[in-house]
């Protein structure tokens, strides 16, 4: 009879067993991307706090539940002893919730305060024009004047970049055309929305200072019509005489790309026919470089590295006939995997030494 038993009880922890595995996995996908901003570190800090508190909060419920079942599952038709109340447990489970609830509130509050803060002159003024279905990015001078001195507008095939300089303060004015529009970038945790507001009303703005140099994927994270997934743009982020350099450039009317970090290799890649150019790339070790990386093709790619089913760098995606530089962090020496995330059969192999 107990062989008999036995086997529900195994396939009842089975299927358990599938689940919480399968909410493990989730999980995974629950951590936002790695902070660029001081404002975004101070959004992810929070972040995490909450989801361990939440984790706590979880296994502890979760755990009595469980504890409670087995522990006081019905063996016969008698009645069990009843409790009416306890006075010390009644006060635990109102202090806790409460002393948590305080906590929240005051990391919350410290965690905005940074979000919202802003500075009497910032270092860079960009308004940003909202529009069904593109962007378009305008400078203002050095003096903060409205007489804009270099714009850049983008299109579906050609998304604009929009480059910032590292360390110092930027302020976006934010204004729709037509709809509301949303101003997002994953890697700043944060989004803003543009409205099309009644002349002589105030448009949304948005300050953050960029930690890092790097390329940054944005996008409107509100549906605002048809071509609404077209509606993408990039943050290329460099050092502040990498910046001068481009916006000269820029005010002069050329179109420069951003420039390479110092000293940084560089390796060319292209894909087309749903293939990349090359099987074998190679770079340096426990260096960052960057991949230059040019979409032939008529449909959406973007290259990812791993380490077996370990992902080492994840880049943006590229829309048909674009070009984007992605700056790889330091990888160790070895073999490893390049792919693209959105056809997985396009695969080759980086060698790094």
């Amino acid at each position: 009879m107990r062989g008999m038993v036995a086997g529900p009880r195994v396939r009842t922890l089975l299927k358990v067993g599938s689940l919480v595995a399968v909410a493990l996995l989730l999980g995974g996908c629950m951590i936002p991307p790695e902070p660029e901003t001081t404002e975004a570190k101070a959004t992810f800090g929070l972040y995490v706090i909450v989801l361990v508190m939440a984790a706590i909060v979880f296994v502890g419920v979760e755990g009595f539940i469980l504890y409670s079942v087995i522990r006081y599952r019905r063996r016969d038709d008698r009645l069990p002893a009843q409790l009416h109340g306890n006075n010390l447990v009644e006060v635990i489970w109102t202090v806790i919730p409460t002393v948590i609830v305080v906590v929240l509130f005051v990391l919350s509050v410290s965690a905005l305060g940074t979000v919202q803060a802003t500075t009497d002159k910032p270092a860079v003024v960009v308004e940003v024009d909202g529009f069904q279905w593109q962007w378009t990015f305008r400078y203002r001078d050095d003096d903060n004047n409205p007489d804009n001195d270099y714009s850049v507008t983008g299109s579906a095939a050609e998304p604009p970049v929009m480059g910032l300089p590292v360390g110092v303060p930027i302020r976006l004015l934010l204004h729709s055309q037509d709809v509301i529009h949303s101003f997002y970038v994953p890697h700043f945790l944060i989004k803003k929305d543009l409205i099309p507001e009644p002349e002589g009303q105030a448009e949304n703005q948005l300050e953050f200072t960029i930690s890092d140099p790097g390329t940054y994927a944005g996008q409107c994270a509100e549906f605002c019509g048809n071509e609404h997934a077209a509606m993408r743009f990039t943050i290329q982020a460099m050092e502040q005489a990498d910046y001068d350099t481009w916006i000269a450039a820029g005010r002069a009317g050329e179109s420069p790309p951003p420039p390479a970090p110092s000293g940084a290799a560089v390796v060319d890649l292209s894909a087309a026919n749903i293939a990349f150019n090359t099987d074998t790339i190679q770079a340096p070790a426990a260096q960052p470089f960057i991949i230059r990386f040019k979409n032939d093709d008529g449909v959406q790619h973007d290259v990812a590295i791993f380490n077996g089913q370990t992902e080492l760098f994840n880049g943006d995606v590229v829309n048909a006939g674009a070009s984007i530089e992605y700056q790889v962090p330091e990888i160790p020496a070895g073999t490893y995997d390049f792919l693209c995330t959105i056809h997985p059969t396009m695969t080759g192999k980086v060698v790094v030494q």
